[in-house]
């Protein structure tokens, strides 16, 4: 996973409240057995004309694009921050929703209203997959929509180790807040399974020194 420290990018405007997984990732892409592919079927429902999703088995054939969906607006391409509006994720657990949004090229979601912005299931399936979520005061939040809907857009630096997101050109600082255990994980690029292999010698110490029925034994044909 790659780690998290500092990211400067053009913002995307999604400005949504209570968007779910299913509009997210439709259901019928989850029958991909891939874990790559899905930056195409990000709102695939919302994103491509009536009949031109792509289909399950070939994410990069599509038809038309919807001229009028935010996120294929020209301003808006190249954009690696998105900023939604509140609850954003909610609805089933489905890990494909962080995937599609990760693999179109954001880094980060910008959502308002701190405990608000994000589904809990989502929020954790992005700080496992190296998709920073962060939750802004709302006041905070409106200014970079704001500062987006404006002609040339608004791009944003994030740093972590900080907490804090810098609106640009306008030099404002805001300020946001993750769990520690969450922030260590994406500043040093750890999935959880990562981190659990960062004590791999005390778990072989302790393997080694465990009784014979509490370790996996081998069966023999």
């Amino acid at each position: 996973m790659e780690p998290f420290t500092t990211h400067r990018g053009r913002v995307a405007l999604l400005d949504w409240s209570d968007v779910n997984t299913d509009l997210i990732i439709p259901a019928r892409y989850l029958k991909r057995i891939e874990r790559t592919g899905y930056g195409p079927l990000l709102f695939a429902d919302k994103r491509y004309a009536n009949g031109g999703a792509p289909p399950v088995d070939n994410p990069n054939q599509h038809g038309a694009l919807v001229a009028d969906f935010p996120l294929n607006q020209p301003a808006n391409q190249g954009a690696t921050v998105l900023v939604a509006g509140r609850n954003f994720g909610c609805g089933s657990s489905r890990e494909h929703a962080v995937w599609a949004v990760a693999q179109a090229g954001y880094r980060a979601v910008i959502a308002p209203g701190k405990g608000e912005g994000f589904a809990d299931i989502f929020e954790g399936n992005a700080f496992n997959n190296g998709l920073l979520p962060i939750e802004l005061d709302p006041a905070d939040w409106q200014k970079i929509a704001d500062a987006s809907r404006a002609e040339g857009g608004a791009e944003v630096e994030i740093d972590l180790r900080a907490g804090t997101v810098t609106l640009l050109p306008a030099e404002e600082r805001f300020t946001f807040q993750v769990a520690e255990s969450d922030r260590h994980r994406l500043l040093n690029g750890l999935d959880a399974i990562a981190e659990t292999l960062l004590d791999e010698p005390a778990i072989q110490a302790h393997e080694a020194k465990a009784p014979s029925w509490v370790t996996p034994q081998h069966v023999q044909a």
